[in-house]
């Protein structure tokens, strides 16, 4: 009987060492939502390879809190509805730590009370609209907000000279964001906005538009959308001999939209976060990283993704745990945080970066450097 106690005893003490084993070497399970089909799949799948990349450089170099990453990964098409099933299926049933939000604005509108809910923190890759993080204590990003960039696009513009301006936008959360920084950074600049019309997603046509905004006679267009609508209207405004100058945003922060416009998108000015002539090994490690796995140039939303898992890497080490509360704690006291997509200085408690800004230009088929803008007067959500 003694001897059956005994071995009993030794059976339960190596259950419990095995058991302190697995607690140290359970992966720390990540949500990743993503648009890997539909529109928007070839944005959802550079976000992706972006987020893998930091895993795995996270992974080697000892993991989160001494423990591996493991991505769980949902194709949310950019959908509402989808993005809001797959948040409660991260939570409820994958038990995520936190998760990656890699989807435009409206996907990530839905899914964000979602994750506030459960208080389980999402950090948006790149989603634009304002409202995303608003009352939202455990949602984050680490991309610019629509409006701010939007009042980089205006300050941009009058640097140039430009005074009379034609505002072509994307109708949805995204274009509607950008377009109110613009028009109000506009105003307090004294620029005149001769031309303001609205477009649908997907559009491909944008000869008759262009038409009006030729007649309107602006010394420079601003136009919000994403590369494959860009490439379309820049293409088909020089082919109508308009030559003025052409700002657009991160939605244009693309190789496919070099690709696809062509000699077109030659001087072609876009307000982002990747600025490819930064030579901190933040980004330059990136790049060559991202260049490496895919085969082609890295683009802006590629690097939000990076960056985004990169900066909730480095609050739960902060934080020495992967507590909710203690991730949000801490996300509100980073400082000066150097990314793949630029200086974070600091997040507001709305959730939201100051950080910097780059302009590029196209230049020989290639984004380049125009300038960098670390005015926090305009940077300021």
């Amino acid at each position: 009987m003694r001897r059956s106690f005994l071995f009993l005893a030794l059976v339960l003490a190596a259950a419990a060492l095995l058991g302190l084993g697995l607690s140290q070497t359970t992966p720390v399970r990540v949500g990743v939502l993503v648009p890997l089909t539909g529109f928007a799949a070839a944005d959802g799948m550079s976000t992706v390879q972006g987020v893998r990349i930091a895993a795995d450089e996270i992974n080697q170099a000892g993991g989160i809190l001494g423990r591996r990453v493991e991505l769980v990964e949902y194709d949310d098409k950019a959908d509402p509805r989808e993005a809001v099933n797959f948040a409660r299926r991260l939570i409820e049933l994958d038990r995520v730590a936190f998760a990656i939000g890699g989807s435009y604005s409206g996907a990530t509108l839905a899914a964000a009370p979602v994750f506030n809910e459960a208080r389980v923190p999402l950090m948006g890759a790149y989603a634009v609209a304002p409202a995303i993080t608003l009352g939202k204590p455990y949602v984050f990003r680490v991309g610019l907000l629509g409006p701010v960039q939007g009042r980089v696009g205006a300050v941009v513009a009058d640097m140039m000279g430009a005074k009379r301006i034609a505002v072509l936008t994307i109708q949805n959360d995204f274009g509607r964001a950008l377009e109110e920084g613009f028009r109000e950074q506009a105003a307090k600049l004294g620029l005149e906005i001769v031309f303001l019309e609205g477009y649908p997603l997907g559009n491909r046509t944008f000869v008759p538009l262009l038409s009006s905004i030729r007649a309107a006679r602006p010394d420079l267009i601003y136009a919000s959308g994403y590369y494959t609508e860009a490439s379309s209207l820049v293409r088909q405004a020089r082919s109508l001999g308009m030559t003025m100058p052409i700002i657009g945003q991160e939605g244009y922060d693309s190789p496919k939209f070099i690709e696809l416009a062509g000699r077109s998108s030659e001087g072609v000015l876009i307000t982002t976060t990747l600025d490819r002539d930064d030579p901190s090994p933040e980004v330059q490690g990136f790049l060559r990283a991202y260049q490496q796995r895919t085969g082609i140039p890295a683009d802006m939303v590629g690097a939000s993704g990076y960056s985004a898992l990169k900066v909730m890497a480095l609050a739960a080490e902060r934080a020495g745990s992967l507590d909710g509360e203690a991730l949000r704690r801490v996300m509100g006291e980073l400082r000066d945080v150097d990314t793949a997509v630029g200086r974070i200085f600091y997040w507001t408690p709305e959730g939201d970066p100051v950080k910097s800004a780059t302009v590029q230009v196209v230049r020989g088929g290639e984004f380049r450097r125009y300038l960098n803008v670390t005015d926090l007067n305009i940077l300021r959500p």
